[in-house]
């Protein structure tokens, strides 16, 4: 069976008469639009349309189908788990639906973006330089101790991460590639403006994540990107911001009472 990640949309197929059909599973429907709409996901993610993939997809939705029509009839959707999974998926699906609504009806203009830009830009600063980090982060002081002992007895920095970190960089040996300090936590950012490269924080740093040591490898100066290089990460930026700020007027006019 092809991944369901092939898949980017839940699907519910429909009626025989009232659509084109791709096929049909016990008189079942599978409209001909999902199967192009899938394709049209697929190639948007850099798949190429050819005859393979679309039986994949396909073969896909039928696999599907007979699934869906099996639990109805056992008659799990009746179940108050199948009910409430039901309801968050319905819940998520309009969600999405008034998000994408939402931000169809207030596009980022161009000005927002370059005004954002030039916000960004001011606040690095132009002397400003960037970091090239490795840490470590363990749920203890005392465990974070341990391994700066480790390390200053001679095992490699990257060694202990990658066997002692409890943080995902841990599986890049605890690489955390290019920040500037307003995108480090202020409390490691604060250390790592004094280190030299190639030195490690002198004690264990704490915060909200777990108690980190933390690594210089290198800096430079930073140099701004161009404009026109960052307009999709500016134009996500602008748009969370839009939708929060959305979601909290709508939270503020609705009446919303706590039971826990």
């Amino acid at each position: 069976m092809m991944s369901l990640a092939l898949l980017s949309q839940n699907a519910f197929a429909a009626p025989k008469a009232t659509v084109e059909s791709a096929a049909t599973v016990n008189d079942v429907a599978i409209p001909s639009a999902l199967i192009e709409r899938s394709v049209s996901l697929n190639v948007q993610q850099g798949k190429k349309d050819t005859p393979e993939l679309r039986q994949l997809i396909k073969e896909e939705f039928i696999n599907r189908e007979v699934l869906a029509q099996q639990a109805a009839k056992l008659g799990l959707d009746k179940t108050p788990e199948g009910q409430a999974a039901f309801a968050e998926l319905k819940r998520n699906f309009m969600v999405d639906l008034f998000l994408a609504d939402y931000d169809k009806r207030h596009p980022i203009s161009d000005s927002a973006l370059k005004v954002e830009y030039d916000r960004q830009i001011a606040a690095i600063g132009e002397q400003a330089y960037e970091y090239r980090l490795s840490h470590i982060v363990t749920k203890t002081e005392a465990d974070a101790r341990v391994l700066m002992a480790k390390i200053k007895k001679g095992e490699s920095f990257a060694k202990v991460a990658k066997e002692g970190s409890i943080d995902p960089s841990a599986k890049e040996s605890g690489a955390l590639g290019w920040l500037l300090p307003n995108q480090i936590v202020p409390a490691v950012a604060n250390v790592v403006v004094n280190l030299t490269e190639g030195s490690m924080s002198a004690a264990p740093i704490e915060t909200a994540g777990g108690w980190q040591i933390v690594r210089l490898e290198e800096k430079r100066q930073f140099k701004a990107p161009k404009f026109d290089d960052v307009i999709p990460q500016l134009r996500a930026g602008l748009l969370q911001q839009q939708r929060i700020e959305a979601i909290k007027k709508l939270r503020e006019s609705a009446k919303v009472t706590s039971n826990m």
